[in-house]
């Protein structure tokens, strides 16, 4: 046999192949005006952006929680201090979507805003000093030379800003917000400053950025702070009652209610194709997602590449549209139990998805026979992948909803 003429062979029959499926009248989507054949609406302009963090079209449910962000920022316009906000929720509420819809209101609005993402490795507040550090060239800019010389922990150079430790970390930092509340001052510029995931940043990260904030409300300065985590964030600051917990409001984001899946759902439709959402499709899209915004997006995003009718969205393309969401969330709880490490941890997965999905460490371990001190990796493990979270002492829990039933229906295989 002549192997070097098989390639040859093999590229002649797919060109052939090629041709008769062209010939046979399937058409090349890159000429066609319009997507798939009847559907009613383009896929390329999908307003649904189903995925951790990305901006909906739409916050369906999020309307008290979105003017509690909309007054820090109109105070902030007018030069204020607004009180501080922690938005807390598991995964998927919409948390970081939150913080990056109001960045962008704020900006153009004409406020400056800052924007860490906290990180439980950046265990000398590094990466979040040169974070805020990147972010201040304009104020520095606009300051001018006299201010920008009495600030403490930053300087300009000709290579660009460069920072100045005051010890350590959290002096810093402390430090380096009082500086960023100077230079809003002395540019009339408000800034707002946004922390995401907060929770693991913990209280190296919490314990200075509040004090210092603190003191700018109490000194009347234009900073404006948003935090998110998750919803045990900042607990044992409260707990402790310091004074700079006074100013943090906050704010929790959970399930939507009917009401809030039917605005998620309703309004992109009506907004970007004059298209009705009947109300069989609204409880469909509620009960399937079970208020989770995560998933209501991905129903949005089916239900808008198989629409039929440019008018109305009925029962039928929402069943259609069910088919397509079920396989995505069973690939999303099954990505997740792919990232369960083997062992205690695996176990401890299993048992707490048997105990519903929040549970006391004690019983799931009573129920395995393993003691603490044998488990504790495995816990530690499970939270740091961000696949469970402790609701309270000595509590375990899922950090998305659903994943229990999932683990109860489909029983996979240990890892």
């Amino acid at each position: 046999m002549d192997t070097a003429r098989g390639p040859a062979v093999g590229s002649l029959s797919l060109y052939f192949l090629d041709s008769a499926i062209i010939g046979a009248g399937v058409g090349n989507p890159f000429e066609e005006e319009t997507g798939e054949a009847g559907r009613a609406l383009d896929p390329a302009r999908n307003p649904f952006r189903p995925g951790m963090g990305r901006v909906p079209p739409d916050f369906g449910g999020r309307e008290p929680q979105l003017r509690r962000a909309k007054v820090v920022v109109d105070q902030l316009v007018h030069g204020h201090t607004p009180e501080f906000v922690l938005y807390r929720g598991v995964r998927g509420v919409g948390k970081t979507a939150l913080l990056a819809y109001v960045r962008d209101q704020a900006r153009r609005r004409g406020l400056q805003t800052l924007h860490v993402e906290a990180d439980r490795e950046d265990e000398r507040l590094d990466a979040t000093l040169q974070t805020l550090l990147r972010g201040l060239s304009d104020l520095l800019a606009a300051a001018g030379a006299e201010v920008v010389a009495r600030l403490t922990t930053v300087s300009t150079t000709a290579q660009g800003p460069r920072l100045r430790s005051q010890g350590g970390p959290a002096a810093t930092l402390e430090a380096m917000v009082d500086d960023v509340a100077r230079l809003a001052e002395a540019t009339g510029n408000g800034v707002l400053l946004t922390v995401d995931e907060v929770h693991e940043g913990g209280d190296l990260l919490l314990k200075p950025l509040l004090r210092s904030a603190h003191r700018v409300a109490q000194d009347g300065q234009p900073l404006g702070v948003l935090l998110s985590g998750l919803p045990t964030a900042a607990e044992s600051l409260f707990d402790e009652g310091q004074t700079y917990t006074e100013r943090l409001a906050r704010v929790d984001l959970g399930l939507l209610e009917r009401d809030g899946t039917a605005e998620a759902i309703r309004r992109p439709f009506a907004r970007d194709a004059g298209l009705g959402v009947d109300e069989l499709v609204v409880d469909t899209v509620h009960d399937g997602a079970g208020g989770y915004p995560w998933f209501v997006q991905l129903w949005g995003e089916a239900l808008w590449d198989l629409a039929t009718d440019p008018a109305r969205l009925e029962l039928p393309v929402a069943r259609e549209a069910g088919e397509r969401v079920h396989l995505r969330i069973e690939d999303f709880y099954l990505s997740r139990w792919r990232r369960v490490p083997s062992g205690r941890a695996a176990l401890l997965v299993t048992a707490l998805a048997d105990a519903g999905g929040d549970a006391a460490i004690g019983d799931l371990l009573d129920r395995l026979e393993i003691t603490h001190q044998a488990a504790s990796p495995a816990r530690r493990a499970l939270l740091d992948l961000g696949l469970c979270w402790a609701p309270g002492r000595g509590r375990l829990a899922f950090s998305v909803p659903g994943f229990a039933d999932w683990l109860q229906r489909t029983r996979p295989e240990l890892p």
